[in-house]
């Protein structure tokens, strides 16, 4: 028997045991000691898989995950708290601190990984986003390197999409 028969064999018998499924409330606390047997058992084959896919992934992709998750933390909206009128209010002055270097960190930390890949792994799948996503972190550095804070200033959110260059679909 195979790792995947095993596995719908224990969902089976986990299904036929289940405590729900008992017409017998002798035989009940029999079936609930037999489901846990089971689950634990399925949990302990399931938890085996996942460590050895982790230790089977390449690194290239380790690093274009890394790189992403970084990638991600770059976005605008962290410097303004909606309001509930449908206006942003700009965070106070250390709080902008803080978000400003949150995105200074995550630029150097994504374009480290993606750079990793673009120079190590010249076959990797990954290879030719990596690039873009390089190229993307630049232009937006330009962008926030001029960045000027002005405490509580409000703005219209029709204005806000008007000066980012945004259109509503």
């Amino acid at each position: 028997m195979n790792k995947i028969e095993y596995i719908k064999q224990l969902k089976k018998l986990i299904k036929k045991y289940h405590p729900d499924l008992c017409n017998n409330v002798h035989l009940e606390s029999m079936y609930n000691e037999i489901t846990r047997i089971l689950v634990n058992k399925l949990n302990e084959i399931k938890t085996n898989d996942n460590a050895e896919n982790k230790n089977t992934k390449e690194p290239d992709y380790i690093y274009y995950k890394l790189g992403i998750k970084y990638y991600k933390n770059i976005h605008p909206n962290q410097f303004y708290k909606r309001n509930t009128d449908s206006t942003f209010k700009t965070k106070t002055y250390d709080e902008l601190k803080l978000v400003l270097n949150n995105i200074y960190l995550s630029f150097n930390l994504s374009e480290y990984f993606f750079m990793k890949i673009i120079k190590e792994y010249s076959r990797s799948p990954y290879l030719e986003d990596s690039k873009a996503k390089v190229k993307l972190l630049n232009k937006l550095y330009k962008s926030y390197k001029d960045i000027v804070f002005e405490e509580n200033k409000i703005i219209d959110n029709e204005k806000f999409i008007n000066e980012m260059g945004l259109k509503i679909l």
